[in-house]
C-alpha cells in the first residue's frame, strides 16, 4: 500500500525524552527512539542565519537555557543553543539524517509563519539526497499546495489544530472535510480526544488510501483508543506495546 511506512510503527514525538538528563529533541533522544525502531515525528525551525534545527519554534523559548527563540540565535552560538539544564544543543537537521540514516522514517512538521515557504526549500534540498523515508504535515492550506507544488509526489498530511471542546473540533472538521476530500492528503493527525469521529470517516470513505494517524497518546486510556479508531499513532513520555 502507498506509503505504507507511515502506519508500520508507532511514531514518536521529540525522541524519547525525560527533559532531565535527555532534552527532546535531542540527538541522544532521537538515537534511543532509533534503537527501538520508533518512526519520528519533528519539528523544523530556522535560525537567525538560515540553518534548519530541529526545534519546536513556538517552544524554543522555554526549551533553551538561554531563554531566546531559536529564530533569533545563530547555529553557531552553541551557549545560547544548549537544551534546558543538560549538555545537548538543539540539532541541525543534517545530523540528524546522518544519525537516522533511513532507519525509520520521519514526518516533519513545519510551522506556520511568513518564513515557511523558505524552510521547506531548504528542507526540499536537504531531503533531495537522503534516501530514508520521509513525509511532511502542512499546518494550513496554503502550506498544503505550497509543498505539494514543489514536492509533487511526496507524502503529505494535514494536521488539525487541537481543542478542548469536541463541539468546537467537530464544527472544525465539518467544515474541512470537503476540502480533505478536494486536496486528498495522504494523512490527517488529528487529536486523540476527538475520535472516534464521524466525519473523518467520511473523508476515509472517499479516501481509502489516506491514513488517520491521531496524537497525543499520554497514557493506556489514549492508546487504546488510538488502536480502535485510528492507523497509527504518535506518542509522549508513554511507551507503546508493539
Amino acid at each position: 500500500m502507498k506509503n505504507s511506512w507511515i502506519k508500520n510503527s508507532p511514531i514518536c514525538n521529540k525522541g524519547l525524552f525525560d527533559n532531565n538528563e535527555t532534552a527532546e529533541n535531542s540527538l541522544p533522544a532521537i538515537t534511543k527512539a532509533v534503537d527501538c525502531g520508533y518512526n519520528l515525528f519533528l519539528n523544523i525551525s530556522m535560525t537567525k542565519d538560515g540553518q534548519l534545527v530541529v526545534c519546536d519554534s513556538k517552544k524554543s523559548a522555554m526549551l533553551l537555557s538561554s531563554h531566546k527563540k531559536i529564530e533569533h540565535i545563530s547555529s553557531d552560538d552553541y551557549e545560547n543553543l544548549k537544551l534546558l539544564n543538560t549538555e545537548d544543543n538543539v540539532p541541525l537537521l543534517n545530523d540528524v539524517l546522518k544519525l537516522v540514516d533511513g532507519k525509520v522514517g520521519i514526518i516533519f512538521r513545519i510551522p506556520a509563519g511568513k518564513i515557511y515557504k523558505k524552510i521547506i526549500t531548504e528542507l526540499s534540498k536537504q531531503l533531495a539526497f537522503y534516501k530514508g523515508k520521509t513525509a511532511i504535515v502542512a499546518t494550513d492550506y496554503s502550506m498544503y499546495y505550497y509543498i505539494k507544488k514543489t514536492k509533487k509526489d511526496y507524502p503529505c498530511g494535514v494536521i488539525l489544530k487541537k481543542s478542548s471542546s469536541k463541539l468546537i473540533y467537530n464544527v472544525i472538521l465539518f467544515a474541512n472535510v470537503n476540502k480533505f476530500k478536494l486536496i486528498k492528503p495522504d494523512f490527517i493527525i488529528c487529536d486523540i480526544n476527538n475520535l472516534p469521529n464521524k466525519y473523518l470517516d467520511d473523508f476515509l470513505f472517499h479516501n481509502p488510501y489516506a491514513y488517520i494517524i491521531s496524537r497525543t497518546i499520554i497514557d493506556k486510556q489514549s492508546y487504546l483508543t488510538a488502536l480502535d479508531y485510528s492507523d497509527n499513532f504518535i506518542f509522549e513520555n508513554y511507551i507503546p506495546s508493539k
